[in-house]
């Protein structure tokens, strides 16, 4: 359809409301994610260093990491996605 018409045929208005209805609609969502980035940037908490509690090797470094992220090798003693907090008996696996 060309650009420049003053006012759209007929067949082309249904379309041209929903395509305004539907980038209105897009620019306030994205002015309500604006607005909640500056309220927790201004006024939000600092999070822990791990705050879900994860077990991955990328939680273990400092932020921002170093150079070659670890100082020293880190010791893992478990596998990172293991979050059992006990094993059923009988139960063994290869780490």
């Amino acid at each position: 359809m060309p650009r420049r018409y003053y006012q759209y045929p007929e067949h082309f208005q249904a379309l041209n409301v929903a395509s305004t209805a539907g980038a209105t609609l897009l620019g306030f969502g994205f002015l309500l994610i604006v607005v909640y980035l500056g309220i927790a940037l201004r006024w939000g908490q600092r999070s822990e260093a791990n705050p879900w509690g994860s077990k991955g090797f990328e939680w273990l470094t400092d932020s921002p990491p170093s150079t070659h992220n670890f100082e020293q090798i880190p010791q893992i003693t478990q596998m990172p996605h293991d979050y059992r907090t006990h094993e059923p008996p009988g139960l063994t696996h290869a780490v």
